[in-house]
């Protein structure tokens, strides 16, 4: 199983065995639920999350968005995720995803699943929570890149 990162606009060029996983709060409409999920025209099935990483309640209020003059470094918001996701237990993240590609295998009769987590930020972002989230399973070794079609 493949770990990858990534974000919305991607989705329109995954292969079907290429599930995304959206890590944000809000994800946009047209991605759906959990409870809405669904298979894009191209056979991607969209709409799932991963809880874990979404950022929690710590985060609230702490990102200005847009007009953040900030630097990553010194981002309150990037420091609190980070310490969310040093409190996770990295092994049950994967063994939880193990369990999810193995579902989806069987249940949609796909071979070889492997995962985008899907961020709003493009890679270029400096304060894309991606880069928080590829610090985090480099120290728990297992290294994620971007996804590129």
């Amino acid at each position: 199983m493949k770990i990858y990162t990534s974000y919305f606009y991607q989705i329109r060029y995954f292969p079907k065995n290429l599930v995304p996983l959206s890590t944000c709060v809000w994800p946009p409409k047209y991605f759906g639920t959990p409870a809405s999920y669904f298979k894009d025209k191209r056979g991607v099935l969209c709409g799932l999350d991963i809880p874990p990483l979404k950022p929690g309640p710590s985060c609230n209020t702490l990102c200005a968005g847009k007009g953040c003059s900030k630097h990553p470094d010194s981002c309150e918001f990037l420091k609190k995720y980070y310490d969310q996701l040093t409190s996770l237990q990295f092994s049950s993240i994967i063994k939880s995803l193990q369990g999810l590609k193995e579902r989806i295998e069987e249940g949609e009769n796909l071979q070889d699943v492997d995962f985008a987590l899907i961020f709003y930020e493009t890679p270029s972002n400096p304060c894309s929570e991606r880069r928080v989230v590829q610090k985090w399973f480099k120290e728990n070794g297992m290294e994620i890149k971007e996804w590129l079609p």
